[in-house]
């Protein structure tokens, strides 16, 4: 995948039975349906993901149950690829898994196969599972769910930053959404009362991970590479930091927030628009008091010297190789991941929303807002390639780190650049 991004041609290649499908006024009909492989009498499976998630999961799961005897206990599982390492790399390593299948993202994934702590799923997941992907992601899976030509994690989330815009608080302005940086500095003053706690624009930057995902946002959007510490990446902290420090539309605040704090923050009224996750949109639409159509409007990101991008990557299914119950925990995964049921979870939970044959065909007529807008970024060539180093957690704590310094004022920005160069490289050598 290049770095600059990914054509609509090449996103779409791959889902031409859904729109041949739909022209013979029929559904995609899929191959893989599940049938497992055993029967157990009883047994325990215990999955870990994040808790948002457990509702859409617990409402396909009687039927694998049914069919396998299999009892599913499901867990909170951690929020970030760092907090996935935290919590499970040592159990990994002293080869005691507390858990059978794991939720697990971009940023820790590489490093628990190079490691030899996750089951290969060549023989697990169907072929029938791996063609309902677009080949669009084809090189993401290679980088990022697999090592040396092996499969170790099937994705589950299509993960892009979406721009969620106050369009009602636009309206009343008689302005539209911001296309540039420039644009979105001058619409965020309109907006901007930081006496009162009200902001053009803000996200969770907190550390560990957090703040790079929004630094590698914004170098998407120059053209950087920002595990080179290149002009780019410079070009992307400067405009963070005047947002913050010059301009005042961004809390400093946001430092220390999360990403459940930053949607609070939005639904409680204080933002004018935001990059977030495709899982926002459910838990906007969750809370129901709160919710209208024109309070999250997706626009295109505004665009920065390069375009109006943003890296897409995301979170996927993996069996620890020391599960306490690999048989069933190679069922799970099946089923979870397969052409009939993971439209279902889709259905559930917007965080499973990816561009998958068998999902986008369930959502064909559908006036489903992620959907739609999936398609639109992909048409406007906004998916860039998710930035990639083997020793992906480490250089990312580089980024955070430096970043935090040149945004805290604690150091200047040619420092923190000169000072990123120097730990990536000595982390490569």
């Amino acid at each position: 995948m290049a770095q600059k991004g990914i054509s609509r041609r090449s996103f779409l290649k791959g889902t031409s039975a859904v729109v041949a499908g739909a022209a013979l006024g029929g559904k995609f009909a899929t191959q893989g349906m599940f049938k497992p492989n055993v029967v157990h009498a009883q047994g325990e499976v215990v999955m870990a993901v994040q808790e948002f998630a457990h509702d859409a999961i617990k409402a396909v799961l009687p039927d694998f149950e049914s069919a396998t005897g299999l009892t599913v206990k499901l867990e909170s599982g951690p929020v970030s690829g760092n907090d996935m390492l935290t919590k499970y790399a040592a159990a990994f390593a002293a080869n005691n898994s507390p858990v059978d299948v794991v939720s697990d993202a971009d940023d820790d994934g590489p490093i628990f196969y190079r490691a030899g702590y996750m089951l290969p799923l060549d023989d697990v997941i169907p072929e029938e599972t791996w063609a309902d992907f677009p080949s669009s992601f084809d090189s993401q899976i290679e980088k990022f769910h697999s090592f040396d030509g092996v499969r170790y994690r099937v994705p589950h989330e299509f993960a892009i930053g979406y721009f969620f815009t106050r369009k009602d608080w636009l309206d009343s302005k008689s302005v539209t959404s911001p296309a540039s940086w420039e644009e979105m500095v001058e619409t965020g003053k309109m907006f901007a009362d930081p006496a009162n706690g009200v902001w053009g624009t803000t996200d969770g930057l907190i550390k560990p991970a957090l703040l790079y995902v929004y630094v590698a946002y914004l170098t998407s959007q120059t053209g950087g590479d920002v595990f080179a510490f290149d002009e780019g990446t410079a070009t992307a902290l400067q405009f963070l930091h005047d947002m913050i420090h010059t301009h005042k539309i961004f809390p400093e605040t946001a430092l220390n927030d999360d990403y459940n704090k930053q949607n609070e923050l939005y639904m409680a009224d204080k933002v004018a628009f935001m990059r977030q996750w495709p899982f926002f949109q459910s838990v906007a639409e969750g809370n129901t008091e709160w919710f209208a159509d024109d309070k999250m409007k997706i626009e295109l990101p505004p665009a920065g010297p390069a375009g109006s991008k943003a890296w897409w990557g995301g979170w996927g299914w993996s069996v620890p190789k020391s599960a306490p119950n690999p048989d069933g925990a190679k069922e799970l995964i099946k089923y979870i991941s397969s052409n009939e049921v993971a439209p279902l979870l889709a259905k559930g939970q917007s965080w499973f929303i990816v561009p998958r044959a068998s999902i986008l065909a369930e959502f064909e007529g559908e006036d489903n807002p992620i959907v739609s807008a999936m398609g639109w970024y992909a048409e406007e060539g906004v998916p860039a390639a998710r930035p990639f180093h083997a020793k992906v957690a480490e250089a990312q704590t580089i980024v955070d780190d430096m970043a935090s310094l040149f945004l805290t004022n604690q150091a200047s920005l040619s420092d923190v650049m000169k000072q990123g160069q120097e730990l990536i490289k000595a982390l490569d050598e």
